[in-house]
């Protein structure tokens, strides 16, 4: 809008089929607000969201031409639909405003003189903030083409092949001295749901699953072994890393991070009933999984003496589903390993007992209750009850278990006792998330922000695989590959264009006390020589919009744009002004 011009307002109003008139009085609320002086339009729709009258609102916003718009609606995507067809159409993003007239008046009061009060004072605060409103333009950001991935297991690994694959370079960078993670550590697997007819039922070799020489040889990676990201500064598209790798320190920018970072598996020293430290005969998965990797499955071995065990139970819960000493979660793939490795350990040897101890089995993907049916027919025996301890009874393994469905306790000895651990978040997941501002769930997980949200609010940041919970092989590198596939997109676009929402300085009345720049958790905002002082000076590439500078700002000289004191102030007024 051009400086002088007349400011325009139109008002679409949803009367949602005339059910909004038995609580607010529409259309007194239309011939006031016509009376306003910059009101050009005023609209009551029986359905203003509804996609097939979008069109018909746009065509009536062309008509009258007003450069802000106020609606008066529900909370609903489709008039987020509303607002950006009417962007389309010309109207300035930032000159757009939203009453609830629903769930704020319809569905809070039973009243209709109440409602209808209440409808009007918001409505007349939506125009007073936009009246005060300025038209803003988005910031472009640019995105350098280049990732960084952070963990090498087969959620990194699956997302930087397919990035690297379209001519982007990629950094991958793993803490440990291989790559492949769990999965690749893992002698069988389980897939109860098979991915297609050729499914060979060991995730490691499948046509799905990235393999690492097709990493460490791809001319797109650089991947760094034995190495810790130290240090992630920057913005949006344009972050500089710094990585110690191999004793030596490395440097390099990135348009887009991705964090792999899988889980660690719980460690079952600190239930002390289990004696894990002190029976060599206990054993957890993962150490189950070295010795069948030594060993066929016809001729696995105890480690104590090398003999084949006669008796192996499968603790199931080991850290997982105890809210009091461990995780209150369950992390899914348990079950499936333990009740698969019985049933083949049972199949390769019939005489020997094999024993799965559970509170109750959870088979999340489909394949399941087949898998768990094949091997009850095998002979493998469950028995539904928490271990009590594992105890030495003069040189043999002895078992006291619940069994809940007799009612009584059991002693079993046992060969082998594998005590079937969960997964936790991944070493060193704190720190990366203190760098990355992420946030954690309740079990201490990162959280990828939600799916909903467009490229700009996730600021070119995702979070993969088990790094944000427990998940089987197949799906992390499902996720992992949606992931490339919008990284992809933005690697493609070069550039990124993202709201006006940051702050600004008012240079005439900033004293350069620096609070701001103490402040500022993004480091967005510094201190410049301006003729004989200093004032504050927003790096608005870096800069997220928290407005936490404009809180403590001692003058006021700091604002967020888009919600400036004036705007805000002039809803207030106008809601006071209403009640008084």
């Amino acid at each position: 809008m051009a400086q002088g011009a007349k400011r325009t307002i139109a008002l679409y109003l949803c009367s949602e089929h005339g059910k909004m008139c038995d609580f607010i009085d529409l259309e007194s609320m239309r011939d006031m607000l016509l009376h306003e002086k910059d009101v050009v339009d005023v609209l009551i729709h029986h359905e203003l969201c509804a996609v097939e009258e979008i069109a018909k609102i746009v065509e009536r916003y062309r008509e009258h031409k007003p450069d802000r718009v106020l609606l008066g609606c529900c909370q609903t995507a489709t008039s987020e639909r509303l607002r950006e067809s009417l962007i389309e159409a010309g109207l300035n993003k930032y000159l757009y405003e939203r009453v609830n007239l629903k769930e704020l008046c319809m569905l809070a009061h039973t009243d209709r003189e109440t409602g209808t009060r209440k409808a009007k004072s918001l409505l007349l605060s939506g125009l007073a903030r936009l009246r005060a409103g300025k038209p803003l333009d988005d910031i472009i950001m640019p995105i350098r083409d280049s990732v960084l991935v952070i963990g090498g297991g087969i959620a990194g690994m699956a997302s930087a092949n397919a990035i690297a694959d379209e001519g982007f370079k990629v950094y991958l960078v793993e803490k440990e001295n291989r790559l492949g993670g769990r999965a690749y550590m893992l002698s069988n697997t389980f897939p109860t749901h098979e991915c297609g007819i050729c499914c060979m039922r060991y995730c490691k070799e499948c046509v799905l699953t990235p393999k690492i020489p097709e990493i460490t040889t791809h001319p797109n990676i650089e991947v760094m072994l034995n190495s810790n990201v130290k240090q992630i500064s920057g913005r949006f598209g344009e972050r500089h890393i710094v990585v110690e790798s191999n004793g030596e320190m490395k440097e390099f920018d990135v348009g887009i991070i991705i964090v792999a970072t899988g889980s660690k598996t719980f460690d079952p020293i600190s239930l002390p009933e289990y004696n894990y430290d002190r029976l060599e005969d206990v054993v957890n998965s993962m150490e189950f999984c070295d010795i069948m990797a030594k060993a066929s499955t016809t001729d696995f071995r105890r480690p104590s003496d090398g003999k084949i065990p006669k008796v192996v139970n499968f603790v199931l819960c080991v850290g997982s589903r105890d809210c009091h000493r461990a995780n209150n979660y369950c992390s899914i793939v348990c079950c499936t390993y333990a009740i698969g490795s019985a049933k083949e350990i049972k199949l390769a040897h019939p005489e020997t007992e094999v024993y799965v101890h559970f509170i109750d089995l959870r088979g999340p993907y489909r394949g399941f209750e087949n898998l768990l049916l094949e091997a009850r027919g095998a002979g493998v025996i469950f028995v539904r009850g928490r271990v009590a301890e594992i105890i030495d009874d003069d040189g043999e393994i002895l078992l006291r278990v619940e069994d809940a469905d007799a009612g009584e306790i059991l002693n079993i000895h046992s060969d082998l006792v594998v005590l079937v651990v969960g997964q936790e978040p991944s070493f060193g997941s704190e720190e990366l998330v203190k760098m990355l501002r992420l946030q954690v769930d309740i079990d201490g997980f990162m959280k990828d922000f939600n799916p909903m949200y467009p490229e700009e609010i996730k600021k070119g940041i995702y979070v993969v695989g088990c790094a944000q919970g427990p998940k089987g092989i197949r799906y992390s590198i499902d996720d992992a590959k949606k992931t490339a596939l919008e990284v992809i997109h933005l690697l493609k676009e070069g550039e990124i264009s993202i709201d006006n929402l940051v702050a600004e300085v008012n240079e005439r009345t900033c004293r350069g006390c620096g609070q701001c720049v103490e402040n500022c958790p993004f480091e967005a905002v510094v201190l410049v020589e301006k003729g004989d002082r200093r004032v504050a000076s927003v790096d608005e590439m870096i800069c997220e919009g928290c407005g936490i500078c404009s809180v403590v700002c001692c003058n006021k000289s700091m604002a967020m744009r888009h919600y400036t004191r004036a705007s805000l102030l002039s809803q207030v007024r106008s809601v006071i002004k209403e009640i008084s």
